[in-house]
């Protein structure tokens, strides 16, 4: 059997409509009381940071008040190019819609105010990958932040980011025990002098009706395991 991590990748993430949604608790801790909780649903091809990538939808919530209607919106860009995972960034996008019957005459009805992080150029990694490869790329990271249609200032700074694939493991679950890949991300922004660092860790099943999905993570000196998940690919 392949060592390699191509197995631990799965394609049908990027079709649209394809759904994951998973629970995860701290290890040590009691896996009835997840801690985290996530949904991703594929949607369609958007424009974000001057290319069209995919959308991955992977938080959405209204809030409703006496006269306001609030409703957030996460969203991450990706895509899949010639065998390799590209990175684009993410947005937040905050739509609030006032009682006409309350506002002062002239206040706008609605705002929408969006903050985006964008990589570029995107960040890019291939899916085949051997034990012990190291895969190196620098970029920036550009923050904007548009209200209703009008963009403010644009801060970036330079980055970069290294993914090590260290190999196969077995690991045990309350999902069943798996074949699973072990990744690290490290990402390592460069501002005015200062250099700040950020390591994940990622351990995806290579077999199994989750595969390619994330089974323990993310914290390196905390990780999470998950404890249920639901996964519709398309």
């Amino acid at each position: 059997m392949s060592e390699n991590s191509g197995p631990c990748f799965n394609e049908a993430d990027f079709r649209e409509g394809t759904l994951l949604e998973f629970d995860a608790a701290k290890l040590g801790t009691d896996p009835a009381t997840a801690s985290f909780h996530r949904k991703s649903v594929t949607e369609g091809r958007e424009t974000f940071g001057g290319a069209n990538p995919i959308a991955f939808n992977v938080d959405s919530k209204t809030f409703d008040y006496s006269y306001v209607q609030n409703t957030i919106t996460e969203k991450e860009y990706k895509d899949l190019v010639g065998g390799n995972i590209m990175l684009y960034g993410k947005a937040t996008v905050s739509k609030t819609k006032y009682d006409p019957k309350v506002i002062p005459p002239g206040f706008p009805k609605e705002q929408t105010i969006s903050d985006s992080q964008v990589f570029s150029p995107p960040v890019s990694f291939p899916m085949d990958m051997k034990p012990g490869q190291v895969v190196s790329q620098r970029t920036s990271v550009a923050k904007t932040k548009v209200i209703n249609g009008v963009s403010g200032s644009t801060s970036s700074v330079p980055a970069s980011a290294e993914l090590i694939y260290h190999g196969r493991e077995s690991l045990k679950t309350p999902l069943g025990t798996f074949n699973v890949c072990k990744l690290s991300l490290k990402i390592t922004l460069s501002a005015s002098g200062i250099t700040k660092d950020s390591t994940k860790e990622f351990w995806l099943a290579s077999e199994g009706p989750y595969r390619g999905q994330l089974l323990k993570g993310i914290d390196p000196k905390s990780p999470m395991v998950v404890t249920k998940m639901t996964y519709t690919p398309k």
